[in-house]
């Protein structure tokens, strides 16, 4: 049996994810990181519009593996 390949989140995962790590910085008084999630929300929704005019466009799970790993490498300091 031939192994699945991991599918990218889709643009509903992604703005749930980051709806819910900005819920976490919210609740942890991290106005910086909620805004930051709010921003990334913005451009996954920009990107996705403009994704039939360009090729050029970032990779959207990209965009949310940045993020989480900002949280991270911030959380850890």
């Amino acid at each position: 049996m031939a192994k699945s390949k991991k599918m990218p989140y889709s643009l509903a995962d992604s703005l749930t994810i980051l709806s819910q790590l900005q819920q976490m910085a919210i609740n942890e008084g991290n106005l910086s990181m909620a805004l930051k999630a709010e921003e990334l929300k913005c451009k996954i929704l920009l990107a996705q519009d403009n994704k039939e005019d360009t090729d050029d466009n970032e990779d959207l799970t990209k965009i949310l593996v940045d993020f989480i790993n900002d949280k991270q490498n911030n959380d850890s300091k």
